[in-house]
């Protein structure tokens, strides 16, 4: 009862906060907008956007864990106001008058943290955050439609490839994997052996099952063939 009231206050506030963000991009204060969520994220967590947009996503994760466990709701909650601060900065390039460099810095800022909030997004949905919270499946694909023409960073290709197959859309979790597996031996971290589990988890199921996913059990069975042919000429 206390972590869910807990929840509910740091909701309730952080619903406050925003609407007070959308005023001022209304009024185009985007410097106090930003500056509205930045102190936000000081209050519930004691932590700036701009360390948590520095760090590596797996750094960030690794400050919300408490005695031993990471709070993935907490996270999806700071997830939230780094999508809100992309909002910013994308309100920003459309200002008129702003010159040709500010406006593709803020383009960047923005896609930076669009990124980043998908991320996280993918990251609590995939280790048990409450769905209902903040709609966070209808936001990744909010997210996932402002970022389709950009390549994801592999590690936020492997969540959204493991968010895919935990909605039972077996043939977009393969798309997923077959992107990561693109990047190629030079990549600094191998996918091959989660691949091999997607295509072993789903050879568990029923043939309905991966129809009913979009993957049936023949595309499977040559999944797992054309990784043991990879395997042998690499």
């Amino acid at each position: 009862m206390f972590r869910k009231d807990y929840l509910l206050r740091m909701m309730e506030e952080m619903t406050e906060a925003i609407g007070k963000v959308f005023t001022l991009k209304q009024q185009r204060k985007h410097t106090e907008a930003l500056s509205e969520l930045d102190e936000l994220m000081r209050r519930q967590f004691g932590m700036n956007l701009s360390l948590l947009n520095s760090l590596p996503a797996e750094d960030v994760i690794e400050m919300f864990r408490f005695r031993g466990v990471i709070e993935v709701d907490n996270l999806q909650q700071a997830a939230r106001l780094i999508e809100e601060e992309a909002y910013i900065y994308q309100e920003k390039a459309k200002v008129e008058g702003i010159d040709d460099q500010d406006r593709m810095d803020a383009e960047d800022d923005a896609l930076i943290r669009l990124m980043r909030s998908l991320h996280f997004y993918l990251y609590t949905l995939n280790h048990g955050a409450n769905p209902q919270l903040l709609n966070a499946p209808e936001r990744v694909e909010d997210v996932l439609g402002l970022t389709k023409e950009y390549e994801l960073p592999a590690r936020t290709e492997r969540q959204l490839a493991l968010y895919r197959e935990q909605q039972g859309r077996y043939d977009q979790a393969e798309n997923s994997w077959y992107r990561i597996l693109q990047l190629g031996a030079e990549h600094p971290v191998s996918y091959r052996d989660d691949v091999q589990a997607f295509y072993e988890r789903l050879s568990h199921l029923t043939d309905e099952q991966l129809e009913q996913g979009g993957l049936p059990r023949n595309e499977v069975e040559e999944g797992l063939v054309e990784l043991s042919r990879q395997e042998m000429n690499s």
